[in-house]
């Protein structure tokens, strides 16, 4: 079974509309700070006991004037993590969220070399793993080694780990430890099966998330 089997349904993925809600009470402990994170988490509540972030509001913050990247940042994580991120993840990422901004904001002109530049993420921030980290790149529009950003998290890792589809193969042995030295050759075959199929890569990638888990190809006998 190949990803191009499913290019019609692929073509109409509502990828800019993928929204996640989140509660302030997730959040309350880190509003209250007088810091960059606080005041970024407070703008983006407001008065609401509860928001709805969706990509393309993301993508919205990134493009806005009054562009606030650590805003953005926030923003983000509440989209990936609406329950909360696991352990002291959030601490250690609140703590250095400006550095982390002043590298994004760097890296918006485009990644080279990806290996040496996730080695330097990895190595001076913690509390960012390959599913963060690759979600702001992508809704920063940030091209990796010349191909479109896109998401690569766990999920996306058990979808290529299934074979589900042929395509994928390479990519069976991947896991979430390894998966950042994969990165590049990922974003080659979507943004690759992407233009062969016209349609966006991010809409490729959502497909894979959504319902990579709940397809068996049909060369597959049940024993």
């Amino acid at each position: 079974m190949r990803i191009s089997d499913f290019r019609c349904l692929i073509k109409n993925m509502p990828v800019d509309y993928q929204a996640f809600s989140s509660r302030l009470a997730t959040w309350e402990n880190y509003i209250k700070e007088d810091c960059q994170a606080g005041c970024a988490l407070r703008s983006i509540f407001g008065d609401y006991k509860e928001v709805t972030l969706s990509r393309s509001d993301l993508r919205g913050l990134t493009l806005a004037p009054e562009n606030d990247m650590v805003k953005f940042i926030m923003a983000t994580i509440i989209w990936g993590y609406p329950r909360g991120m696991r352990g002291k993840n959030i601490n250690y990422l609140i703590k250095d969220i400006g550095r982390l901004a002043d590298v994004l904001t760097e890296g918006r002109g485009g990644v080279d070399g990806w290996s040496d530049h996730y080695e330097n993420i990895i190595k001076n921030f913690k509390g960012i793993g390959l599913s963060t980290y690759t979600k702001l790149l992508s809704f920063l529009g940030i091209e990796v080694d010349g191909y479109i950003s896109l998401i690569l998290d766990e999920r996306i890792i058990r979808v290529a780990n299934r074979g589900v589809f042929d395509d994928m193969e390479r990519f069976s042995d991947m896991t979430y430890q390894n998966a950042n030295g994969y990165y590049p050759r990922y974003l080659e075959l979507l943004n690759t099966t992407a233009d062969d199929i016209q349609v966006r890569p991010e809409q490729l990638e959502y497909f894979i998330f959504n319902f990579g888990l709940n397809l068996k190809s049909p060369a597959r006998i049940l024993v």
